[in-house]
């Protein structure tokens, strides 16, 4: 069963930085086996980006996290979390990084 994460985002400091970082994190994940969909949306309210990300699996998610690794940390370095969505069976490492966050919620499947 796939894995679909939905996450927003609000930039703190420099919104061009963050497009850079956002789209070089698009050009990655495209290669990745196991991704299945890595889309970038503007939102309604200003400075506010959500992504949505879906892999075959939460090691296919662990997996681009690795994979990503030194842009993540750019990215996390630009913006605030406001809130992430999780939607499927989720495997340990993910678990552990959605403990003590504010703003998640997961959502198993029936």
């Amino acid at each position: 069963m796939s894995l679909l994460v939905q996450i927003e985002l609000k930039v703190k400091t420099d919104e061009a930085e963050f497009l850079r970082v956002a789209r070089a994190l698009a050009s990655a994940a495209a290669t990745e086996p196991g991704t299945l969909r890595y889309q970038w949306y503007i939102t309604q309210k200003p400075g506010h980006y959500s992504i949505i990300e879906e892999y075959t699996d939460a090691d296919a998610a662990e997996a681009h996290n690795n994979h990503v690794g030194p842009l993540l940390g750019e990215l996390f370095a630009l913006v605030d979390l406001v809130s992430a969505s999780f939607y499927g069976e989720l495997n340990p490492y993910i678990r552990d990084w959605i403990a003590g966050r504010e703003g998640i919620s997961v959502h198993k499947p029936l």
